[in-house]
């Protein structure tokens, strides 16, 4: 019996948790005609800070959880608060995008929030992300197989 098959099942409240256990692995792929290098479960590796290329006097910089700062010319001038990238990628439940969805199935309503860690472990998931060759776009997915839906 493998070390996966003599874990007890854990619960939060009747639902059981799914640990990922997705190797991470990258690889260049062509989405719409356009080069991208996909890091596959991305959230399974330490978070990291990435910079938005413009070509003008913008500037944008984001972490691997979501979490994000952005603005123009420099740090005088940000639209979001200006902080170290710790700090940014900590606050990625408050900063950036947040979606909330309600999915009917089986005369239930089953609440799926992309990208939080706030319910890990609640959907079996898989988390992957996109950068384009260029530098100036990121596409941030999430896969849950038990909703069967795809969020990017």
């Amino acid at each position: 019996m493998s070390e996966t098959e003599n874990r007890k099942t854990i619960y939060l409240g009747q639902q059981p948790l799914y640990p990922s256990d997705a190797a991470t692995s990258g690889e260049e792929v062509t989405i719409k005609g356009e080069t991208f290098y996909k890091i596959t479960a991305v959230d399974r590796m330490r978070p990291f800070f990435m910079s938005i290329v413009s070509h003008s006097d913008h500037w944008m910089f984001i972490s691997s959880t979501g979490g994000l700062t952005a603005g123009r010319k420099n740090s005088d001038f940000a639209l979001f608060p200006y902080y170290t990238d710790d700090k940014i990628t900590e606050s990625a439940e408050t900063t950036g995008s947040k979606t909330i969805i309600l999915v009917e199935q089986s005369d239930r309503e089953l609440l799926w929030e992309p990208f939080s860690s706030m319910y890990q472990g609640v959907y079996r998931i898989e988390r992957n992300l996109y950068k384009n060759a260029y530098g100036n776009k990121i596409i941030f997915e999430e896969i849950n197989a038990d909703l069967n839906l795809v969020f990017r």
